[in-house]
């Protein structure tokens, strides 16, 4: 069973499917460790609050070591939900931009 990720207008922005995070299309976009999401390079992004991947500030943001994508999976059909109210910006876009490297 995979878990959908939204964006803070209810959007659903991809879903998680074991330690894994996929575009809607089933594209593998990053992983999941301590409820935190990383690129496959080992980057940090942001945190899962809420069904939501968010920049929250406070939190250790270390690399952790990179590992390969999965293959892709079957696409998902999700539907929007309410908004809620979150403090911290939406940062799935991060996993879909290329990594920063240390001379961006």
């Amino acid at each position: 069973m995979s878990d959908v990720i939204y964006s803070a207008s209810g959007a659903p922005h991809g879903f998680r499917l074991s330690n894994y995070i996929y575009d809607l299309h089933g594209t593998p976009v990053g992983r999941v460790f301590a409820e935190k999401a990383y690129r496959f390079d080992g980057s940090y992004v942001g945190a899962l609050v809420n069904s939501m991947l968010v920049d929250k500030p406070l939190v250790s943001s270390r690399s952790i070591p990179a590992v390969t994508p999965p293959p892709p999976v079957p696409p998902l059909s999700a539907e929007s939900r309410r908004p809620i109210g979150q403090n911290h910006s939406d940062c799935f876009d991060r996993l879909l931009a290329p990594a920063e490297s240390e001379y961006s």
